[in-house]
């Protein structure tokens, strides 16, 4: 008995030796452990988290010449003017292409930027169903099998992570026309609002800010009633159709746009990025039917769909700064002599015309320029022209970012004039342009970026 007390009295022992640990040992570690993370989430809490932007690097200027022998390119490396160089080779390029540098170095160039992959999609039709199709196509054989098995063209912009789609045989489906004649509805619909506008009768029906309403002959400054930043106006020609604007109206509109915008940055130099945003007709997303540009001043850098662009440029520069024979590239300039190998740029006098091979749209444009000057303005008026009288295109979409403003020496991110315009469908069908292909995954064209072209360039062919 004697001895089972005394195992009794040890285990006891030992229980209370451990239980005296977890109290002065375990329990206060535990304590404080949980203790500070309370305080680390109230300080998380608390806190404001900042996105710091890109730290730029001073990139070499955007020049508007190509970096490379555009002659021996053609003569010694692209074959086909038609389609998208892929993972064949054969289908693209000349016989021994690879005993040139210069084939070597633009591939290598094109690959930097963009991946380019065709693949195939096939689909098989019911008798009832075939017959439909092969009538669609006028009963060509050649077409019908394409349907069969369809060429996709997949382009990703590794940078930017733009991509596109493009598809041709999407663009032969058949679509539904408008109910009312583009031409009928343009009268109609310029007749009614004339008579009702607040952008015709704008010393009584629109606002001003604090630098006061400016004028010139064909056009006028009127702040936005809704703003969407700090410094925010609008700049209308004083004609209401925009189907009659002239090429004067359009100089004189992007003119006061562009005083403004020195007015601002002069009152308040922080703000240094300057954009130009315009809609046209309702269809294209614009408020009112007269036409109207959005200018703004942002501070700290552009707004987030070109500051991307702006920071993709920024890595693109630090990838090959160190590259042998790579160093110091601009990526706008290196995407420029891109689509001016692929025969897709229309060169002038300090400015280039180019159709992206991420387009986002059907004749969507770029244009990519040294300065902003009147020759600038031109070609966006030319541009207008090709839209209203060879696409019968009256709503689309632009956006003009000009370089930061009062640039220092050591100032890093400088990107050259950027002009995009994409149209937005006929003004007054019921069908959007805009899908969830669009606004949630990827670009879907129905054109290649070459049968795009062969049509754009015609109209600059006077120029």
């Amino acid at each position: 008995m004697a001895i089972k007390s005394n195992d009794f009295r040890i285990k006891w022992l030992i229980v209370g030796l451990l239980a005296g640990i977890i109290v002065t040992v375990v329990l206060p570690d535990f304590f404080l452990l949980n203790n500070s993370n309370t305080n680390q989430n109230i300080n998380l809490a608390n806190s404001k988290p900042e996105h710091k932007f890109a730290e730029y690097s001073q990139w070499p200027p955007f020049l508007t010449d190509p970096t490379f022998d555009l002659l021996a390119w053609r003569k010694h490396c692209w074959a086909n003017q038609m389609s998208l160089p892929t993972g064949d080779q054969k289908l693209y390029y000349k016989k021994n292409f690879t005993a040139h540098a210069i084939c070597r170095n633009v591939i290598d160039n094109i690959q930097s930027i963009y991946n380019i992959e065709t693949k195939i999609a096939s689909v098989q039709h019911p008798t009832m169903f075939a017959e439909k199709i092969k009538k669609l196509f006028n009963y060509d054989a050649k077409l019908y099998e394409k349907a069969l098995d369809q060429d996709l063209y997949f382009v990703m912009n590794k940078y930017s992570f733009e991509e596109t789609v493009y598809n041709p045989l999407r663009g032969r489906r058949p679509i539904q026309q408008p109910e009312i004649p583009i031409e009928q509805y343009l009268k109609e619909t310029m007749e009614k609002t004339s008579q009702v506008c607040d952008l015709c009768n704008y010393q009584k029906m629109t606002a001003t800010d604090s630098l006061g309403r400016m004028e010139n002959r064909n056009a006028y400054s009127a702040a936005n009633a809704f703003k969407f930043d700090q410094w925010h106006s609008m700049f209308m020609p004083k004609q209401h159709d925009i189907t009659k604007i002239t090429l004067e109206e359009l100089k004189d509109v992007y003119t006061l746009a562009w005083k403004w915008i020195r007015a601002v940055h002069k009152q308040s130099p922080s703000h240094r990025f300057p954009a130009l945003l315009w809609d046209s007709l309702p269809h294209g997303g614009a408020s009112q039917v007269h036409p109207h540009i959005h200018a703004t001043v942002h501070s700290n850098h552009y707004y987030g769909q070109f500051e991307s662009i702006r920071s993709a440029s920024e890595q693109y520069y630090r990838d090959y700064k160190h590259v042998k024979n790579q160093k110091g590239k601009n990526y706008f300039r290196a995407m420029q002599d891109i689509h001016t190998a692929l025969n897709l740029t229309i060169p002038l006098s300090g400015l280039t015309i180019l159709v992206p091979i991420t387009s986002r749209k059907e004749y969507d444009i770029i244009v990519l320029a040294e300065n902003f000057d009147e020759r600038f303005i031109e070609v966006i008026y030319q541009i207008l022209q090709g839209y209203f009288n060879k696409l019968k295109q009256y709503s689309f979409s632009s956006c003009l970012y000009l370089p930061p403003l009062s640039p220092n020496k050591d100032d890093g991110g400088l990107t050259p004039v950027y002009f995009r315009i994409i149209p937005r469908g006929q003004p007054s069908s019921l069908l959007s342009e805009v899908s969830s292909l669009d606004l949630f995954s990827i670009y879907n064209v129905n054109k290649l970026p070459s049968d795009l072209f062969a049509e754009i360039v015609t109209w600059f062919k006077a120029t």
